[in-house]
């Protein structure tokens, strides 16, 4: 069985010497990209991010502003918070004995 495979070995056509090398050249370079697409992200406008490490947990004296930021991936990442204020109504009906049924509204925009 081991002189079988042996002889089929020897009757498949061997690759060039620098197959080997251009193969491994070309899988480190994937994982080079790979790693730096991993490490970059935005934080848009609006919002803010905290890093939470694998190791140390979250880093509450980071705070992430706006724009293009870079971590180190699969120890760091980033958690992205939307801090806009949004305006908020206020409806409330009255039904008073001396006054008609109305509803009045408010509309306000600081934090709820």
């Amino acid at each position: 069985m081991a002189q079988n495979l042996k002889d089929l070995a020897g009757r498949l056509p061997t690759r060039p010497w620098g197959m080997g090398i251009a193969l491994k050249l070309l899988l480190g370079a994937c994982a080079v990209a790979y790693g730096v697409r991993e490490s970059m992200f935005t934080v848009e406008g609006g919002h803010r991010a905290i890093f939470f490490n694998w190791i140390g947990g979250v880093q509450q004296d980071t705070v992430l502003a706006e724009g293009f930021h870079f971590s180190i991936p699969w120890f760091q990442y980033p958690i992205i918070y939307d801090i806009r204020a949004r305006p908020r109504k206020i409806s409330s009906p009255t039904d008073g004995e001396y006054l008609p049924a109305c509803a009045v509204s408010t509309q306000c925009s600081g934090a709820s």
